[in-house]
């Protein structure tokens, strides 16, 4: 099977042949044995790709969206974001804050699938471009992007962080969210996929793009982006990460 993307809302990877999925949310035993290109979608249809090019060839890769390099002025030939688009406020804990545009009617997905821990939509437009302006003038206090691993630190919100973030704004709408059964009691070891490595262990949560597994007293992340394209075989058995630093 060949990891072919992901959903952490519903806590599956996507895989070919099929496209099927494979379940992520309790247990995760996997044995990466190759990669190559993911493939690509036309519409709804899945389009295979037998290229060694990892994760994407050429010409699965595509052309980057206009849309999402935007900031603010409109380079389509004719605009293609003529509905209501908001302006939020991601919150990873501790403290990280991030800006963001979204379409208003699937904002709370959208941070959903980043993993933030809180979102406040700060303005709504009528279209885009216009958010995107706002985003780019915000952009100066605030990151509109954030490296993988601020969106897994330990600790809780700090409130005295988000209400100074948000003394300029008056919240249209507020948004919060929880992925662990609990703290996350350390950082994280970020885990990197390779041939013949095994990821395995139980799954404390998958966190926007982290899958966060723990094992032996230990908490791992997976970054779900860095699986695209690889070879898997599911299997259930005594594959071990690594030794937990508790386990001497």
């Amino acid at each position: 099977m060949r990891i072919i993307g992901y959903s952490s809302i519903d806590k599956v990877l996507v895989v070919s042949p099929g496209p099927g999925v494979i379940d992520i949310s309790s247990e995760v035993a996997l044995t990466l044995t190759g990669r190559g290109c993911a493939g690509r979608w036309e519409g709804e249809k899945y389009i295979p790709c037998d290229c060694p090019e990892a994760p994407y060839c050429q010409q699965c890769a595509g052309v980057a969206d206009a849309c999402v390099i935007c900031r603010g002025e409109c380079r389509k030939p004719e605009r293609t974001c003529n509905e209501e688009h908001s302006v939020y406020l991601a919150i990873f804990a501790p403290s990280t804050v991030k800006v963001g545009v979204s379409r208003t009617y699937r904002l709370e997905t959208r941070l959903h699938e980043q993993g933030a821990d809180e979102g406040y939509e700060i303005a709504r437009f009528p279209d885009g471009e216009a958010a995107r302006r706002l985003e780019r003038e915000l952009s100066s206090r605030f990151p509109d992007r954030i490296p993988f691993a601020e969106k897994i630190r330990p600790g809780r919100i700090d409130r005295a962080a988000v209400d100074t973030a948000l003394s300029n704004f008056t919240p249209v709408r507020r948004f919060g969210f929880r992925y662990f059964p609990g703290d996350v009691w350390m950082a994280p070891i970020l885990l990197k996929p390779d041939i013949h490595k095994t990821i395995s262990g139980k799954v404390f949560g998958v966190k926007g793009q982290a899958l966060v597994l723990e094992k032996h007293d230990t908490l791992y992340a997976v970054y779900l982006d860095s699986l695209i394209g690889y070879d898997c075989e599911a299997r259930k058995g005594k594959e071990r990460l690594q030794v937990s630093l508790s386990g001497f």
